[in-house]
């Protein structure tokens, strides 16, 4: 299980360059939590690997900042690698005097393969020259279908809670196109992530 957390993370990782996207393709809101925004937060990533979890720690920390959001990367408090246990992680957030934690977590890969559709248009064909006509004619409107590309998502759950109570206050679901250069990933990412939880009034 955490190898297979450790691939799913690395793949997060590795997404969004150029016109890669993210969508959030679900969200919820607590109905029961109308407080006040959180000011600080700390992130992290779920992943057995110290490398991976520090990227994707660091970059959407340093995204959270630029929206005026106090953020710490987990891995400065905790460093190592494997799960956090539950007082290290209660320990960490009095130490940072987070107000919030953001946990994100991979929940599965996706892959969509585009097919060219074929034409079902019958050829035009000289019938006096039967199959031969029927031949010539063929080479005017055949169409071979063909794999024009396989695209491959990521999907992430990503879920806010304030430190103060068991409940999470926001979660997102999201899906995000495959590859690309590390810190655009999470730049991306974290983009989206942000927006959403701004708009609930959240952070």
């Amino acid at each position: 299980m955490m190898n297979r957390r450790a691939i799913f993370f690395s793949i997060l990782l590795s997404i969004l360059s150029g016109c890669a996207t993210t969508d959030l393709t679900n969200s919820w809101k607590n109905p029961h939590y109308s407080g006040r925004p959180l000011t600080k937060v700390l992130v992290v990533g779920v992943s057995n690997q110290t490398s991976v979890r520090r990227s994707f720690e660091e970059t959407f920390a340093q995204s959270l900042a630029k929206h005026g959001v106090q953020a710490i990367p987990s891995y400065t408090l905790i460093p190592g690698d494997g799960q956090i246990a539950e007082d290290a992680l209660q320990k960490a957030v009095e130490q940072a005097g987070a107000d919030g934690v953001l946990i994100t977590r991979m929940v599965d890969r996706q892959t969509e393969i585009s097919v060219s559709p074929a034409s079902s248009a019958p050829p035009s064909y000289d019938m006096h020259r039967q199959y031969y006509g029927y031949y010539t004619g063929a080479w005017s409107g055949y169409y071979e279908p063909q794999t024009v590309q396989a695209t491959e998502y990521i999907v992430a759950e990503t879920t806010l809670f304030r430190a103060d109570m068991p409940d999470p206050v926001w979660s997102g679901t999201s899906r995000t196109v495959r590859p690309g250069d590390v810190r655009k990933a999470t730049e991306g990412f974290a983009k989206v992530m942000i927006s959403a939880m701004r708009k609930k009034g959240l952070i």
